[in-house]
């Protein structure tokens, strides 16, 4: 199915080649990432339980790097770019994500999120919750995207930092943009607090038939109107223990789940995404794909903050897409044209990664046991409070 092509431009066969990079495994295909690396502050009953590396670009960069289909290029990252601002009050500079990819520094603070958990919640880190952007880091325009051409795109931002023109750019950079709604569609009050606007009356929605994928949860489906938007480009609306749906134009696929235990929901849609553009990295349908989105998804959501991947569990993972894969260094991705169908190993590739996702959970348990882990703060909490 053809998706996304850029109407004033056209790729010649050089200059596809100029988009892969050589690794040690074989070409990889650069990538660029623009979205944010924030502060992220749980709360619960008015007390102050965490304080995380949050941002989309920390949770997307971190799935790309553990599990692209190439052995690790310069300095161990994947052969993809971050474009992401925070100010100079930023504390996780060490954190891995951005160590590996670093941010843009400018005047205005960091980026910073509460979220807001109710006292009578299950857990400190249940599901509902409200959240409110108390700080707003400088936008990202397009100059600060570098000014050259990248295999595919990932426009992720939480705060309202991709600007519509940094979007376009983007397409005009990229042979294939994926995005994720909330980039396009939140808003936010007087007091930060999110919510949610219609895709249709913002300065996004013309740009929507240039871009390939769109993925929105299912609080935020309804913004984006899926039936207008699936006839310019494949809508993802991600449903929690449910899985996922696919939709296109003329057809839409259901994609089976992985169980999780949810400790902290936060991240979970930007971890799903990156697991779906891993998918097609390696080679898979759009629809074989979610089932990387959703395997990532419930890993993220299992710890608080940025999630760490076990060894055992990712390579796990590798050793299944590459038997299941015929086309390692042929990824989807790389082009305007997708195969969106389940393929026939569809049910094989769930079950195989339902026994890696096994691994995980038996590790996770083996580390609590251990005192390992079980702490509501990330690692890379603030030391000082």
């Amino acid at each position: 199915m053809p998706l996304a092509a850029e109407p004033d431009d056209t790729h010649g066969e050089g200059e596809n080649q100029q988009l892969l990079i050589t690794t040690k495994g074989g070409p990889g295909l650069e990538g660029l990432v623009v979205g944010s690396y924030c502060h992220d502050v749980l709360i619960r009953g008015g007390r102050v339980v965490g304080e995380t590396l949050g941002g989309a670009a920390a949770f997307v960069s971190n799935v790309l790097d553990a599990a692209s289909p190439w052995d690790a290029a310069l300095n161990g990252t994947a052969p993809f770019v971050v474009v992401a601002k925070v100010g100079h009050d930023f504390v996780y500079a060490s954190a891995p994500a951005p160590a590996r990819h670093p941010p843009l520094l400018c005047a205005s603070p960091t980026t910073s999120f509460h979220a807001q958990f109710s006292e009578t919640a299950a857990s400190a880190h249940a599901p509902d919750r409200e959240l409110r952007r108390v700080r707003a880091c400088d936008p990202i325009y397009p100059a600060d995207l570098p000014d050259r051409r990248f295999a595919y795109g990932l426009a992720v931002g939480v705060a309202g930092e991709v600007l519509p023109e940094t979007l376009e750019q983007m397409i005009r950079l990229c042979r294939a943009v994926l995005v994720d709604a909330q980039a396009l569609i939140r808003a936010f009050d007087g007091d930060g607090a999110v919510g949610h606007v219609a895709l249709d009356d913002t300065p996004y929605a013309r740009l929507l038939p240039r871009v390939a994928f769109v993925k929105a949860s299912s609080e935020e489906a309804p913004y984006v109107g899926v039936e207008t938007a699936r006839r310019w480009c494949c809508v993802i609306v991600t449903e929690g223990r449910d899985g996922c749906r696919l939709y296109w134009n003329g057809g839409e696929a259901s994609v089976m789940p992985f169980p999780a235990v949810q400790v902290d929901p936060t991240g979970a849609g930007d971890s799903f995404l990156a697991g779906f553009a891993t998918g097609l990295l390696w080679g898979l349908s759009a629809t074989d794909a979610a089932l990387l989105g959703n395997f990532f998804g419930a890993a993220a959501v299992s710890q608080v903050g940025v999630p760490t991947f076990h060894s055992k569990m990712l390579q796990a993972v590798k050793e299944i897409l590459e038997e299941k894969t015929t086309k390692r260094y042929s990824p989807c991705i790389n082009g305007t044209n997708f195969t969106l169908e389940k393929s026939n190993m569809h049910n094989e590739l769930h079950a195989a990664l339902q026994e890696a996702a096994m691994l995980m959970s038996e590790q996770q348990q083996a580390d609590k046991a251990n005192g390992n882990g079980g702490d509501i703060c990330s690692p890379w909490e603030l030391t000082s409070q």
